[in-house]
């Protein structure tokens, strides 16, 4: 049997908003939120040394630009990170170390709770894509199989054969949807207030977020069953609830 894109994409949708589902949702807004938080005071930092370079430093700013204008800019800067916090940019650092580390986490708890992790970036380069959809199950078997680093590769390596370009295809289609929703809406709210964008992006980040990991899970279950198949003829879904 070869991949159900349609059933993986179904499935993964109807688990995004089930109990597991939504406390993941829940998990990866909040981890988005930090995110958030450390992105923007590093951003905001910056933005202020650029402010006080153009106020301070004789030749940074243009000749014909005043004083008024200046502040115009840095009022610009200001609103375009609202989440910003008091902290120095160690702190911030640190914070989106951490919130990286507890991403990771919330990726594997997901993995034996009910999802696994979709496919972060699709290189550009052919061979890239080849090996990150070789390789796209290797989480999966060692969360879900408890296999070391190497066998997980060779586990993934097996599963994906003979189903690349229909994984591929599911992992793209995944991908451009979630990147549409994801990058349109929020501006559309942004319009309205930059506040609102930032909170409606950190939102649909947790929602697609785990939609994302619910398909490929749901392709990884697919894949399983036909080698359970295959090895010793049992056709039983274990992921099937």
């Amino acid at each position: 049997m070869s991949l159900r894109i349609g059933a993986a994409l179904r499935e993964g949708a109807r688990r995004t908003f089930t109990r597991d589902g939504l406390v993941l949702v829940v998990v990866f807004v909040l981890i988005g939120i930090a995110t958030a938080l450390a992105t923007q005071t590093l951003l905001a930092d910056a933005f202020d040394a650029i402010v006080e370079t153009l106020r301070t430093e004789p030749g940074a700013a243009p000749d014909d630009l005043t004083p008024q204008e200046i502040d115009e800019i840095e009022t610009t800067f200001e609103s375009q990170t609202p989440f910003a916090l008091p902290v120095s940019p160690v702190v911030a650092g640190l914070l989106l170390v951490v919130t990286a580390v507890l991403a990771e986490a919330a990726n594997l708890v997901a993995v034996r709770a009910l999802v696994v992790i979709a496919i972060g970036l699709v290189f550009l380069i052919v061979p890239g894509v080849f090996f990150a959809i070789a390789f796209l199950f290797l989480r999966q078997e060692i969360a879900i199989e408890d296999t070391s680093f190497v066998d997980a590769m060779a586990d993934s390596w097996q599963l994906t054969s003979g189903d690349r370009l229909e994984l591929f295809a599911l992992v793209l289609g995944v991908v451009v949807l979630v990147t549409v929703i994801s990058t349109a809406m929020p501006l559309v709210f942004e319009i309205a207030s930059p506040l609102l964008g930032a909170v409606v992006s950190i939102l649909l980040g947790g929602v697609t977020a785990v939609f994302g990991t619910a398909v490929v899970t749901r392709a990884y279950a697919q894949l399983h069953a036909d080698r359970a198949v295959v090895r010793n003829g049992d056709d039983t879904d274990e992921w099937a609830v």
